[in-house]
This record gives C-alpha cells, sequence and structure tokens, in this order.
C-alpha cells in the first residue's frame, strides 16, 4: 500500500551492530511514514481550489511525488524524530537484556 516501507536508513554505520541498524531503519520508516502523511495533507490542502476536482492520475503522482519527497528527507535524518525512536529503541533493548 505504501511505497515508503522499504525505505532504507542510512543513520548506522557500516558494520555497526544488527539491532542498532535494525532500530534506526524501524524509526526512519516511521518517520517517513509520519512525513508523508503530513506532507500529504498539506500537498492536498494547498494545491486544490475549493470545488475544483482532479482525476485520478493526477492524485497519484502528486502521491508519488510527495512519497518520493518524504521518503528522501528521512533516509537523510528528516527532523529527527527517526534517531530519536531509534535511540528509544535501543535504550529499552539494553534495558531488556540486562533484566534478564
Amino acid at each position: 500500500m505504501n511505497s515508503v516501507l522499504p525505505v532504507m536508513a542510512t543513520m548506522s554505520a557500516a558494520g555497526a551492530d544488527p539491532l542498532q541498524a535494525k532500530a534506526d531503519k524501524a524509526g526512519a520508516q516511521f518517520e517517513a511514514i509520519l512525513l508523508n502523511m503530513v506532507f500529504g495533507e498539506l500537498q492536498r490542502t494547498f494545491s486544490q481550489l475549493p470545488g475544483a476536482t482532479r482525476d485520478a492520475v493526477s492524485k497519484s503522482y502528486d502521491g508519488f511525488g510527495t512519497e518520493a519527497l518524504t521518503a528522501g528527507l528521512a533516509r537523510s535524518g528528516g527532523v529527527g524524530l527517526g534517531a530519536f525512536i531509534a535511540k528509544g529503541l535501543m535504550s529499552q533493548a539494553k534495558h531488556a537484556a540486562h533484566s534478564i
């Protein structure tokens, strides 16, 4: 449904901990989806005149453009939410590992 999901996180250094890479990828994917929702709504709000109708092809192209934009933003660090989520996931994983 959403082509943003295969976003590959580039926050991890090469050869880094696989758990860290997984957390970075999850954070980047979440951020991409969130940005896609926000920018998609902004794009729809400001690009359509009241009372105007748009065809399905135009809507699809707009959606592809928004997804490409947000996926690129998330891959390059976005607004920092992905890194924040990855940090939280790693903290939770470390805490779980110590409590075993």
